[in-house]
């Protein structure tokens, strides 16, 4: 997806939003984003967060090579502007950390999406059998 001026900040919000949840022990909800960016409400944040999680596969995993090379080129874009970095490199004890929580969110998200496939089938289901019932006055059950 490419970014265009009509979809860069939903998708930044999304961003931050799956970032802080699976970095953060204690992370916002999304009523909360709401409330801080109130440019969407609550079930659109929730709409933007599963379709951006569905476009990335789930996949929210970082490895330490990609986090690596943002963090020197953001540190280079400091020292270029002769500012102190706030930001210390990523060390091995907090990258075994963001990498479990990361597996448990993506686990989380993939449970989920598993059980909305099996309501929408179960949905579909009983819908078939109400049109049946109604078309026929009776309802076949396979």
């Amino acid at each position: 997806m490419h970014l265009h001026p009509s979809n860069w900040r939903p998708l930044v919000l999304c961003a931050l939003l799956v970032g802080q949840k699976v970095w953060d022990d204690r992370y916002l909800s999304n009523a909360d984003f709401a409330f801080i960016y109130p440019f969407f409400t609550t079930d659109e944040i929730n709409r933007l967060e599963q379709k951006f999680l569905e476009l990335i596969q789930y996949n929210v995993t970082v490895k330490a090579s990609l986090y690596a090379k943002y963090y020197y080129e953001l540190r280079t874009l400091y020292k270029d502007n002769e500012k102190e970095f706030p930001l210390t490199p990523l060390n091995n004890a907090d990258a075994g950390k963001l990498e479990i929580r990361s597996h448990k969110y993506q686990q989380a998200f993939s449970d989920v999406t598993k059980e909305k496939e099996k309501m929408s089938s179960t949905i579909g289901s009983v819908q078939t059998i109400a049109k049946e019932k109604k078309s026929t006055g009776y309802a076949v059950i396979n």
